[in-house]
């Protein structure tokens, strides 16, 4: 039994959804997260993260448009298959829009909504060949139809081919109607040509070849009876290796059919001799050499009483090799020829396969519902039309039919080859209706019935897709990952257990699945694992840096750098620079923000401008702390350039001005440090300011921004003690250059409250209280020299002791007069 044609892509309901970018401006953006591109039938399909409002539009007989409100999709996921190419035509902040360019014309199109997925049916003027037959050298003394007709035979739908199919009344249409060609009366009496005819005719083929093989040794033959005698021996060769199950039978035959075709070149049996040759290699799936013995017979033989089954065979082969386009009109024409032909039903069923294989599934159906209609034993003959009539009513729409007749067939024929696809499409058509109480129970019906078959392997994974329980899911998808290893869907479980990994949190876990998948090949699902991975990796380093574990990222990092390259994510460059910059790796750092940026700019999602000011600046941030000033100066400018409104602008130019102030350029340093300022900055533009005054000379000015900062820094939480200590200090030094001694003298008793532990206290002591001296304040100004003069400290001790003297003999001396 022929197992029924698999929709491609039923069994990926939907991706996961990938990113969702809040770009700078704009609202959320819905993802598109696949889109596939078929040929039979002939659709695009565009599946998103939630349905949008959408329009598509024909333009000419070879393009149309697909536009999308909200919406985003990656260049990568845009697929060409078969002359169909699907690219990104126009992306606005409102709207992206779609370019579909077909190599044929387009005929007809119809679209729709299918829950998340928009589905764009095409008819196109003819579909390209899939698997067009190879051309194989053959040996000199090999019969080949080029040999035969001197050119190569004419394809399908080319000016050469002039085929007329008839059906003459009383003849099958087949090879076997060589049974009424041959006559025997070309033979004398005792020939034997009238039991091989007899036994031929009852199917006794292996008796008909003996006895055929006994006559021709008699002598003195007439030509005519040996000619005659020759091909009906052929002829029951070829039928007893067709119903063989072995092809040891057929593997002779090429040869026998071309011996009896060199001795009879004219023979009037020639076109049933091709024909069987076709048939031979046809059943050694040679198909381009059948393909050409049955074009021969049809070009080159016109009102050859076998040509019906000769065209019949070739709209098999045909459909066999993904062609099934090109059979549909040769099968209508043999389909229209009607009862006379003794494979009538079997080329119904033939023209039905084919008007599913089409897309036409209401005529497909409609065919397999009159073959079964024939009679009441016609299902019992062939269990297959139950089974093909369901498919083709559930792709029809057709779902209440569809069922029926899907459960009947795995009812009546539980064994039979498909019956548990045909149980798990019932599950399917549940859910089509939103029933996922009836799906479930279906997907749970083939998995109790049957332990092997796609049905049951697509049965696991659909039930694990509906089902709550995390534990019974990955039950569920590791079964079908170890036990069916080489199963499509074997890849696809693997994904969705990623998936699961991820949403609990196990990030790591969820990446070595992915890793796994893509070492044994992804195939169709590499755009939706690395999707997978760059959202398992995303997680991971934001659980860690929340934690503050960035040593554990960095070490995650440089672990999985190879496959983190290959996902060329932006986010994930950008929060291992993040972390490298915490851990003071600055150099480490820049490298992987420098690459963050280069990404974002290659991926347009990520492009916007709050995002790429925010790397630069980031950027520039590393390269100041690591040491590369010129590089850092490079960037910030034109990050100040770039992005006038970006956040970060008032730290840009206070680190610009910093990189500037050390390289002596104090005026254009002041006023980067005035811009910072103006831009919200704090105490750090003040106390940067009061340099840059200080060092041109101009001591109350920077004195007066000193004033400015310190009550900043004194509110801030935690308390930056070092910054006021050094604060304090300078203003304490320019109050003694000013001769505001009074104000230095609470200056350095400042500086002293938040003077650490490497600073001498009696330093300051001592400053203080040559501030009071200076002020005028001699007594006060000696508690304090008498204090320090006192201390531990050798140095400063000495100097208060000097200060005592000389205040002392100051004293004696002023007394004196």
């Amino acid at each position: 039994m022929t197992a029924f044609p698999k929709r491609q892509g039923r069994w990926i309901p939907w991706a996961m959804a990938a990113f969702v970018l809040l770009m700078w401006g704009r609202a959320w953006a819905v993802e598109v997260t696949r889109v596939t591109v078929s040929l039979t039938p002939t659709r695009v399909v565009v599946e998103l993260a939630e349905p949008v409002p959408a329009k598509v539009v024909k333009i000419d007989d070879h393009e149309l448009l697909i536009a999308l409100k909200d919406a985003t999709v990656s260049d990568r996921l845009l697929p060409r298959a078969g002359g169909i190419a699907v690219q990104v035509r126009r992306r606005t902040p409102s709207v992206t829009t779609l370019l579909v360019r077909t190599e044929q014309p387009i005929l007809a199109m119809e679209h729709g909504w299918t829950g998340r997925r928009l589905v764009i049916s095409l008819s196109l003027e003819r579909v390209i060949r899939s698997k067009a037959p190879r051309s194989i050298k053959r040996p000199a003394d090999v019969l080949t139809p080029e040999r035969i007709l001197g050119r190569v035979p004419a394809k399908a739908g080319s000016p050469a081919e002039e085929t007329h199919l008839v059906a003459r009344e009383g003849f099958s249409g087949t090879v076997d109607d060589l049974l009424l060609e041959v006559k025997s009366t070309l033979c004398r009496e005792g020939d034997g040509m009238d039991r091989i005819l007899t036994l031929m005719q009852s199917g006794a083929y292996r008796r008909a070849e003996q006895e055929a093989t006994k006559s021709l040794k008699l002598s003195e033959m007439p030509r005519g009876c040996a000619e005659g005698l020759e091909i009906l021996q052929v002829l029951s060769a070829f039928r007893s290796a067709e119903g063989s199950m072995h092809k040891d039978g057929l593997v002779a035959l090429p040869a026998r059919i071309n011996d009896f075709i060199s001795r009879y070149p004219d023979s009037p049996y020639l076109p049933y001799a091709l024909t069987m040759l076709g048939g031979t290699y046809a059943a050694l799936e040679d198909y381009g050499m059948a393909e050409g013995y049955f074009r021969v017979v049809l070009e080159d033989h016109t009102g050859f009483t076998g040509a019906p089954g000769t065209a019949f065979r070739l709209g098999k082969l045909l459909r066999k090799t993904d062609r099934a386009v090109e059979a549909l009109p040769m099968l209508e024409t043999v389909e229209a020829l009607g009862e006379s032909l003794s494979f009538a039903a079997e080329a119904r069923k033939e023209m039905a396969l084919i008007l599913y294989d089409v897309g036409d599934f209401s005529r497909s159906q409609a065919l397999f519902e009159a073959l079964m209609a024939e009679s009441e034993e016609a299902v019992w003959k062939d269990p297959d039309l139950l089974l093909y009539g369901g498919q083709a009513a559930l792709r029809a729409g057709n779902r209440g039919t569809a069922r029926r007749y899907l459960v009947q067939f795995a009812n009546l024929f539980p064994e039979a080859e498909g019956a548990d696809m045909a149980l798990e499409s019932v599950g399917e058509s549940w859910l089509d209706d939103g029933r996922r109480d009836r799906a479930e129970a279906f997907f749970r019906m083939v998995i109790e019935r049957y332990t092997e078959g796609d049905g049951y392997v697509t049965a696991l994974v659909r039930l694990a897709e509906q089902l709550p329980d995390r534990e019974e899911k990955e039950a569920l998808y590791t079964k079908v990952i170890d036990d069916f290893k080489d199963h499509p869907l074997a890849r696809l479980s693997m994904l969705r257990m990623a998936a699961l990994y991820g949403e609990a949190g196990e990030y790591e876990a969820s990446v070595e699945m992915v890793k796994k998948l893509l070492e044994i090949g992804a195939g169709g699902l590499r755009a939706e694992a690395y999707a997978r991975a760059e959202q398992a990796v995303l997680g991971h380093f934001k659980a860690l840096m929340a934690d503050g574990r960035y040593v554990d990222l960095i070490a995650y990092f440089e672990k999985e750098r190879r496959l983190l390259h290959k996902l060329e994510n932006p986010d994930i460059f950008l929060l291992a620079g993040e972390a490298f910059m915490t851990a003071h790796l600055y150099g480490s750092a820049a490298k992987e923000l420098e690459r963050a940026i280069v990404l974002s700019m290659k991926r347009l999602k990520w492009s916007g401008e709050e995002r790429l000011a925010g790397l630069y600046f980031q950027l520039g941030q590393a390269l100041d702390e690591g040491g590369r000033k010129k590089e850092a100066q490079t960037i910030f400018t034109r990050y100040l350039e770039r992005y006038p409104k970006a956040p970060g602008q008032g730290e840009a130019a206070l680190r610009l001005g910093r990189i500037l102030y050390d390289a002596g350029e104090l005026e254009q340093a002041e006023s980067l440090f005035k811009q910072s300022l103006a831009l919200g900055g704090d105490a750090e533009a003040r106390i940067w300011l009061s340099r840059c005054r200080e060092d041109l000379g101009d001591h109350a000015a920077s004195a007066s921004w000193l004033e400015e900062a310190i009550p900043l820094l004194e509110a801030q939480d935690p308390v930056p003690t070092a910054s006021l200590y050094a604060a304090y200090r300078r203003l304490g030094d320019l109050s003694m250059k000013l001769g505001r001694y009074h104000g230095a003298v609470d200056a350095f008793a400042g500086a002293e409250k938040y003077a650490g532990e490497e600073v001498s206290g009696e330093e300051l002591r001592f400053l203080r209280a040559d501030a009071l001296a200076k002020g005028g304040e001699a007594d006060k100004a000696m508690v304090l020299y008498r204090a320090v003069s006192s201390s531990d400290d050798e140095f400063w001790s000495g100097m208060a002791t000097e200060r005592i003297r000389s205040m002392e003999l100051k004293k004696r001396l002023g007394g004196e007069r």
